[in-house]
């Protein structure tokens, strides 16, 4: 019996026997150069991997079962090209690590995965549009970059059903005795026609702090707590006992030019006092993105978005600006930036200072990062 297996783009290596199989090898390296006008205090000129989004490598397999169905699965890397280590905490495939069934029905799938919200409604944003982690709203607060997986889930997607798809995950929190501790729920619904796409999207995440922030210990158990994260935007509320994102957006595209808005509602429920969260209670962030972007030639791409974010007593203002040069289809120069402007108190209670997606925040209420590298896709 001959098998024929098929390693990816230029390296196929193809399985054939009574079912015919297919694992794909594929990956991405994005390197380039960052200047930040203002990281506590001094300008910052360094080597910086991802601006487009993070280096990493995968493997994507699928067997036809007959009927319509088919096995598949997915293990996907990240890493750093200057440094050779692992992204995602140091775990091998920390970005997906899923397997599951495709059917005419739909498909589901068990593992590690990025949430619905993200993949859907992130497709309306900024960063996932031409802008990368500089495009994210203030911190990623609403996670429409992508800054955190989810683990134990299982997902169901529709098929395409006269313009509608939608979506159902749930992670499970596999604490015993504690059913609803650090699970997830998530649910999207897209109506997509001709020119014209639209979704909606809802996510809650209980006790994020350990669930996708990768804490030690939970304060809602009251246990001696490390807070896990590092912006200001929102570290103040990382106690909370549920972290609750509500989204909607939609595109419309005329020609080469793409038109695309995008509203998300994040909320910080239950947030419990500690040492490094003083604040207790329910904390709410809005954020407004507006963005278009356009093919002057099929090897010229610009895109430009603008931002508005509100929190408790905070104000956040940012635009978007980015290029890109395709060298072919798989290789292309880029430019990303991101001018970023705070007033009010920010979740600490201090003054707020601007603090692009992970950037060292500014010692002022304004921040400027600009990025030029190159991204090559096998």
């Amino acid at each position: 019996m001959k098998k024929t297996i098929f390693l990816a783009p230029s390296l196929w290596i193809t399985l054939a026997a009574q079912a015919q199989s297919s694992v794909t090898l594929y990956g991405t390296v994005d390197d380039g150069f960052q200047f930040t006008s203002n990281q506590k205090g001094e300008r910052s000129y360094a080597v910086s991997q991802g601006g487009l989004g993070s280096s990493k490598w995968g493997l994507l397999g699928n067997e036809n079962l007959g009927g319509g169905y088919s096995a598949v699965f997915n293990l996907e890397n990240g890493f750093d090209p200057n440094s050779g280590r692992l992204g995602n905490n140091g775990a091998l495939f920390g970005r997906k690590a899923f397997v599951g069934i495709s059917s005419p029905y739909g498909t589901i799938r068990l593992g590690r995965q990025y949430d619905l919200s993200y993949e859907t409604l992130g497709a309306y944003a900024a960063p996932n549009r031409f802008d990368g982690g500089l495009g994210a709203h203030p911190g990623d607060v609403d996670n429409l970059w992508g800054d955190f997986n989810i683990s134990n889930a299982v997902k169901y997607t529709s098929p395409n059903l006269y313009g509608f798809t939608f979506g159902a995950l749930y992670g499970f929190g596999n604490n015993a005795g504690d059913f609803t501790r650090s699970q997830t729920t998530n649910f999207v619904a897209t109506y997509a026609t001709g020119p014209f796409s639209g979704s909606v999207g809802y996510l809650k995440v209980n006790d994020p702090g350990i669930t996708v922030w990768n804490a030690t210990a939970s304060p809602v158990s009251g246990q001696t707590y490390s807070n896990p994260v590092t912006s200001p935007v929102y570290s103040g509320y990382a106690s909370a006992g549920a972290l609750q994102i509500t989204t909607a957006g939609a595109s419309y595209t005329i020609g080469s030019v793409t038109i695309a808005g995008v509203f998300s509602n994040t909320q910080f429920r239950n947030v419990v006092a500690t040492s490094t969260t003083p604040k207790a209670g329910t904390f709410i962030f809005s954020s407004y993105e507006g963005n278009a972007s356009w093919f002057v030639t099929p090897s010229v791409f610009v895109a430009a978005g603008y931002t508005f974010t509100s929190a408790e007593n905070a104000r956040y203002q940012q635009i978007n600006v980015g290029a890109r040069y395709f060298l072919s289809k798989r290789t292309y120069l880029y430019l990303t930036s991101d001018w970023l402007h705070a007033s009010g108190v920010d979740s600490t209670g201090k003054t707020a200072v601007a603090a692009s997606n992970n950037i060292t925040a500014s010692s002022d209420n304004t921040q400027l990062v600009a990025r030029v590298g190159i991204r090559h896709q096998f």
